[in-house]
């Protein structure tokens, strides 16, 4: 049972973590169109701005958790809340589409997410903390499929700048409530040697490595999608932007409701790995179909398929994480896995501004064949380990066949 004292913690951290993804989830699924109307946009310029934000998240994830470990978990979120705090209200100033970079790239400069993950653990029991992780978890997929419904509208009637101010306003009550409600750990750790041995674990697990590679093969998809997808629809097929959650709203619903279902039997029967694969081969499906009918209808099916198969994976891939990663090397672990989901959100957004310039056939063609080497990869490379419980109590990961 969690204390009221670990139920705030988990509030404070929750509402730290979905201000934080609100930067990316609200702005995905209409920056690109808002970019490519200022100043000095081209098409490379508009993928670089949506996803340049990946690129600061990725480089310093691994840093600010590591700066948290020897300076405390609190001044080091709160660093990162200010930087991005001022990229939101850049971003929502910007005049030009290097004016909107920079501000991005302030905004991904506020990566607090390992810090924050790192602060939960320190103050909540060993015993309750898978439970606490997976409401944080939970929290973040669900903000994630309202801001897909609710960002075009936002958009619609109060303009893309206001989307940047709110994330600013409510990242900076996260703030406060962390400064002001939940107490620093009273125990700092010093860095230790068993980092650069994590690493050099985390780096030589060919499990973990495919599951790095997966995540951010699937968050490069979302990004460069997001980047192409609402222009597509607004300038190929007449579709106007406020009416965009006409079509996400139905496939968000779907596509969670399959995902619950799904996960359910993956856990109870046993069937991981038959699910991370059907997850997979939905998405090439997705990219084949759009590539041959090339309709707005087929734009439909593809962005449902890429979700079904997005929510498909989200819970798989973190479960198979920790399955993997023994208790001593865990927090590299996830921090390697947050870094290659990062590293793909803004390799899809510079893959998505390339294609807006050669052609979306192109992106077609290349997301199904990397979809086909990513099947096959999983297929051969990923064993998924079985439970079993260690002498103290706690579950690990153990290969199986």
């Amino acid at each position: 049972m969690l204390s009221p004292q670990e139920k705030k913690v988990i509030a404070g951290i929750t509402f730290a973590v979905v201000a934080r993804m609100l930067g990316l989830f609200l702005l995905l699924p209409v920056l690109s169109p808002y970019v490519s109307t200022l100043e000095g946009s081209t098409p490379v310029l508009t993928g670089v701005a949506v996803g340049i934000y990946g690129l600061t998240q990725a480089l310093l994830q691994i840093p600010f958790g590591y700066l948290s470990d020897i300076y405390g978990r609190k001044p080091i979120i709160t660093l990162g809340f200010l930087a991005y705090i001022l990229g939101s209200v850049l971003g929502g100033l910007a005049g030009s589409v290097w004016s909107m970079i920079i501000a991005r790239f302030l905004q991904g400069a506020g990566a607090i997410s390992s810090a924050a993950v790192s602060l939960a653990a320190d103050l909540i029991r060993e015993e309750v903390r898978t439970r606490a992780f997976a409401r944080i978890g939970a929290s973040v997929s669900i903000v994630f499929a309202i801001s897909m419904v609710v960002a075009p509208l936002i958009a619609a009637i109060f303009g893309v700048p206001f989307i940047f101010y709110l994330t600013a306003s409510l990242s900076f009550m996260a703030m406060l409530y962390i400064l002001l409600f939940i107490r620093e750990p009273a125990k700092k750790r010093a860095p230790s040697s068993v980092s650069l041995g994590a690493l050099w674990h985390t780096l030589g697990d060919r499990g973990q490595l495919v599951l790095n590679a997966s995540v951010g093969v699937l968050h490069s998809f979302l990004v460069c999608i997001f980047v192409i997808l609402p222009l597509e629809f607004i300038h190929t097929y007449g579709f106007p932007k406020e009416d965009h959650w006409k079509v996400y709203l139905p496939i968000i619903l779907l596509s969670v409701a399959i995902m619950v279902s799904a996960t359910a039997v993956a856990e109870r029967k046993g069937r991981t790995k038959e699910v991370f694969l059907i997850g997979i081969a939905l998405i090439g499906v997705g990219f084949l179909i759009h590539f041959f009918t090339h309709t707005f209808y087929g734009a439909v099916v593809f962005l449902t398929l890429y979700f079904v198969g997005f929510h498909l994976l989200e819970p798989v891939m973190p479960s198979l994480l920790i399955k993997l990663a023994s208790s001593e090397t865990r927090g590299m672990a996830v921090g390697m896995y947050n870094t290659s989901q990062f590293v793909g959100a803004f390799i899809g957004g510079l893959a998505g501004g390339v294609f807006l310039k050669v052609g979306v056939p192109y992106m077609l063609i290349t997301g199904f064949l990397m979809s086909v080497a990513w099947f096959m990869g999983v297929y051969f490379l990923l064993s998924v380990p079985s439970r079993r419980k260690d002498t103290d109590g706690e579950e690990r990961g153990q290969k199986g066949s």
